[in-house]
């Protein structure tokens, strides 16, 4: 008798959807779609005799049409965070609610919701590595955290089946946050659990770039300090050990010298490559485009 019942709400409930789609397709473009009342997942839960999923994709089909309202922006996202609650209340394991949910309401400005809804995803769906990746783009675009950014790459690094090219995020994130010491815990972890010969190279190479940037990061500090108390750019980081600022010279973790140009940055003379120090202004906005476009890709590279 309840098997019944409850098909027979189910039947009331789709031919009600399928209407409300009907005159949607009508009216679409006599007005903005829009959610007038997000009822409680409490009383869902008990609406629904025991099927909580299938309320739950009912309402996940009115959050798409509510996301995908061309004139969205213009209606408001007020019923957005309240319709991905009541989802994945109701269906805790919805990976897509979290993902899409999460990216739209960042997108609208609306970041504590959009970092609560990722944050309640990767607790809830520890497998998905896209919503901790996402939380991490949140930190680095709009809250201009990098550390935080990196301790959520790393946390989606970790993530079986995450790309691999991760770590490269992870490595970028800590080092612009101040916060390389962290990326090489990170790497060195990695690299005692990796499996094969590949994969160790990989690491060791990007544990020396960390190594690198820790011990530049220290000798530009240094050099900072010495341009204070003698009024000039030191030429050479043998002037640091001099003055007493460090103690000894490290070695280059890729068997050249360390070396100071013109700004007050520290290279090595065999291998280039440096993390750039945090953007602002317009190179920060080029930035965020360009973390936008990688984003997209690996959406939709997501199964």
């Amino acid at each position: 008798m309840r098997r019944s019942v409850s098909l027979l709400l189910f039947a009331v409930a789709l031919s009600a959807g399928t209407a409300a789609v009907a005159r949607r397709i009508d009216a679409g473009a006599a007005r903005i779609y829009d959610v007038a009342f997000v009822p409680s997942s409490n009383a869902m839960r008990w609406l629904s005799l025991g099927h909580p999923t299938l309320v739950a994709n009912l309402n996940w089909l009115r959050t798409v049409q509510y996301v995908g309202e061309p004139r969205g922006d213009e209606r408001g996202w007020d019923r957005l965070r309240p319709l991905a609650e009541l989802v994945t209340d109701l269906d805790p394991k919805h990976g897509y609610a979290y993902q899409v949910t999460g990216n739209q309401l960042a997108s609208a400005g609306l970041i504590a919701d959009s970092n609560a809804i990722l944050e309640k995803g990767f607790e809830n769906v520890p497998d998905r590595y896209i919503l901790p990746f996402h939380r991490a783009v949140n930190a680095f675009l709009y809250e201009g955290d990098y550390a935080l950014a990196g301790r959520y790459f790393e946390r989606a690094a970790r993530t079986p089946g995450a790309p691999a090219h991760l770590r490269d995020y992870v490595l970028a994130m800590y080092v612009k946050g101040d916060a390389p010491g962290a990326a090489i815990s990170f790497l060195e972890h990695l690299y005692a659990r990796a499996e094969d010969d590949e994969t160790r190279r990989a690491l060791e190479k990007q544990l020396a770039q960390a190594h690198l940037e820790r011990d530049a990061a220290r000798l530009e500090a240094a050099a900072e300090a010495y341009t204070r108390q003698i009024g000039v750019r030191p030429i050479t980081p043998v002037q640091l050990v001099m003055e007493g600022l460090v103690s000894s010279l490290p070695a280059d973790p890729f068997g050249g010298e360390y070396f100071l140009d013109e700004a007050g940055r520290v290279h090595s003379t065999v291998h280039e490559r440096r993390f750039e120090r945090p953007a602002g202004g317009a190179a920060r906005t080029a930035a965020m485009y360009e973390a936008q476009g990688r984003l997209k890709a690996m959406e939709h590279a997501q199964p």
